[in-house]
Parts: C-alpha cells; structure tokens; sequence
C-alpha cells in the first residue's frame, strides 16, 4: 500500500500561508511590508500541480536572500536538538535490543514539527510510536538481502533517534550513506548542523546536492543521483520525502519512515492524522 501524494489546495494553500508568516518572521525583523512581500512571492511560486515541499523550498531560498540570513530556523533547531538530544537518551532503553525496535526509535524521532513548540514535542516524544502501518518485517528481510543503505534524513533533532539504527546497520556489515541537505533549509539536518554538533556519524555522510525539502532527484547532484540509484534500500525520514517521492524513482527500494502530520498525507496513505508509518513500496 503506497498511496500516491497529491496536494489538496484545501488544506495545502493555508499551511503554505502559514509557513510563510513563520519563515519570513524568522529571517527578517517583523514587519506587515516584509509579510506582505513573502506572501506575494508565495502567489508567484503556487500552483496546484507541485508539491508543497518544493514551494515551501522556493521560498525560504527567496526569504532567505532578501533577508540575508543563510539559517533562518537556527534557534529553532537548537531548541529541538536540545529536547531530542535530551530525551533521545532517556527512551533509547524502552526501543533498543533489536533492529525492530531501533527503527521503532529513529521513527519516534520524527515527532519533530517545525510548527509545534518544544513541550509539544517532548509530549510527543514521551508518548510513544504506535504504528497504523507496519512493515518491518518485510524491511528486515530486505536488509538481508542489501549492501548499500540510504538514509534520507528529515528534521535537524532526529540525529540523535538515527544514531543507534545507524551504529547498528553499520555493525551488520552494511555501507550506510547518511544523506544530508548541502545547506539550510527549514529545520531540515544539513551539513553546517553536523559540523556544528561534531557527532560521530557511524555512516557516510553526504550531500544530497538539491536546495529543497523532501527530495526532487533532478535537482540533486550527479554523485548523489547515482549513489540513489546504486542503493539496495533506501530510508526516507519524513512527510517531504513521501511528498516528494511517492511516485518517483526507487518505488520498490524506498521505505517511508513518517508520522502523518496533515489531512492530505494521512489521506493518501490512508491511516488516521498523526500515525507513525514504517512503510516499504
């Protein structure tokens, strides 16, 4: 089961507004002149036909030059690194044990929203993963079965629910690429985050190339098209991957990895607002 994405104006036009509003809030002093031109730019790059997560990329690269801050959602991200950091730590014994319950973990991780506060959040991360969709045992055996690994990462806190799977694919023999956005973008994890962090990574890291949420493989660099197209099994963290990907190239070797965060995407996946999916195509 893998229900194509398309966006629903419905709800997808409002959630852009509002993403507008808190980007352009971030990067610039707050100002009406400085909202009305972002939502202006906002009527320039819609159209029912794209997916949000690439309108939404359009205008933070717009936001971000008019405003000159090359990391608009830095305190943002701290704030979020700081809780997951925080909390990853106290939960990891409730999920460790089994590749199972690590997958279970680094998905809790995707809790992260940019557009709920930190208490939320840690409420969030405090409840637990149910899942309305499960298919680890089929990505067990695919695991078997692979070489190269993917990581597609999401949200800048969610290295700290990733580390353990990826310790623990790598310990399996496994050649694990952790792939990364080559700047900032939203509160997605990039390279200056890790640099910043200075974690041990227990993978390869890499840039995917392309300046966007989720991942359009066109826009992405010819290293990294080829290294997506080389992959045994690719894991993608996150509702900007399926958005992006649901009907695009690796279907059959990519596993969406997200909680379900809006209407739309709940819809096409058909499971209630805010599941946890492990879901291979």
């Amino acid at each position: 089961m893998v229900g194509k994405y398309r966006q629903d104006p419905q709800y997808c036009r409002p959630c852009l507004e509002r993403l507008t509003r808190q980007a352009i809030g971030l990067a610039c002093p707050q100002s009406p002149e400085h909202e009305a031109q972002a939502l202006k730019w906002l009527d320039e790059f819609y159209s029912p036909e794209l997916p949000p997560p690439l309108i939404a990329s359009r205008l933070h690269l717009k936001i971000k030059a008019y405003c000159q801050n090359p990391d608009p959602y830095l305190p943002m991200k701290e704030k979020e690194i700081e809780v997951a950091q925080r909390l990853s730590q106290e939960l990891l014994p409730y999920y460790e044990g089994d590749l199972a319950g690590l997958l279970a973990f680094a998905l809790l991780g995707n809790a992260i929203d940019f557009f709920r506060p930190p208490e939320e959040i840690e409420a969030a991360f405090r409840e637990g993963v149910k899942l309305a969709v499960d298919h680890r045992p089929a990505i067990l055996e695919a695991l078997e079965r692979s070489r190269r690994i993917l990581y597609l990462t999401d949200n800048a806190g969610e290295i700290f629910f990733d580390l353990p799977l990826l310790k623990a694919l790598s310990e399996k023999g496994l050649q694990v690429y952790y792939a990364v956005k080559p700047e900032p973008l939203q509160n997605d994890l990039c390279l200056d985050d890790l640099k910043r962090l200075g974690l041990e990574i227990p993978a390869q890291v890499v840039s995917t190339g392309a300046k966007i949420v989720g991942l359009l493989l066109e826009e992405a660099s010819p290293e990294f098209q080829k290294l997506y197209q080389e992959a045994d099994l690719i894991l993608a963290k996150g509702m900007g991957h399926f958005e992006t990907l649901s009907d695009g190239p690796g279907l059959g070797r990519l596993v969406f990895m997200l909680c379900a965060k809006c209407i739309p995407v709940s819809k096409a996946l058909e499971v209630p607002l805010h599941s946890y999916l492990c879901l291979k195509t």
